[in-house]
């Protein structure tokens, strides 16, 4: 199956479930672009820098918590398509062996597509992560009622720290398709 394919699979589900799916994808975007940049090292399916090491493969799941828009552990990928997992990690191991951004852009321009014509109006918590580079705080509301659906009201002017792990009012990651005219860089060149 291709990427596209098992991508629109694992986005067809209820609001919570393409939030994670969603959150995940954010994360794949950056992991492909640390590979292609050679910000990472990669041997099989374990990528590494001198300050952490993350196996693709055993730690699937958490690509979303390490990379993507926001990181509490709610939002961990516990159910996937196999024919998703599969789908990435040969997309990683073919960026690998390429090291070439223009096809990683190539596949960014290809799901983010994917993610605008799949995901229902009102979910759409991928592109404006993107297109932002943060959550404005009526997305950061979203993502708390579907993390909390008992919480009957959540305060417009702050979030508490305790409903999330790590505030998610700081600057999120971008990927280099933050802005669709101009080449944006990831978060860790900035």
């Amino acid at each position: 199956m291709d990427i596209q394919s098992a991508v629109i699979n694992q986005l067809n589900t209820d609001s919570l479930q393409s939030l994670m799916s969603q959150n995940h994808l954010y994360g794949c975007f950056i992991m492909m672009e640390d590979i292609a940049q050679r910000k990472v090292d990669v041997d099989g399916t374990v990528i590494s820098t001198p300050k952490f090491t993350f196996d693709i493969d055993k730690q699937f799941s958490e690509i979303g918590l390490r990379y993507g828009f926001a990181m509490d552990t709610k939002l961990a990928l516990h159910l996937f398509n196999p024919e998703y997992k599969e789908s990435w990690l040969r997309q990683f191991k073919d960026i690998d062996l390429a090291q070439n951004i223009e096809e990683v852009d190539k596949i960014e321009e290809s799901l983010i597509e994917v993610i605008r014509t799949s995901v229902k109006p009102g979910d759409e918590f991928f592109l404006s992560a993107l297109e932002t580079g943060i959550l404005p705080q009526e997305w950061i509301e979203k993502v708390l009622k579907l993390l909390n659906p008992d919480d009957v009201e959540i305060d417009n002017n702050a979030i508490s720290v305790a409903l999330t792990e790590k505030p998610m009012r700081r600057r999120l990651s971008t990927t280099r398709r933050a802005k669709p005219l101009k080449k944006s860089k990831t978060r860790r060149n900035r």
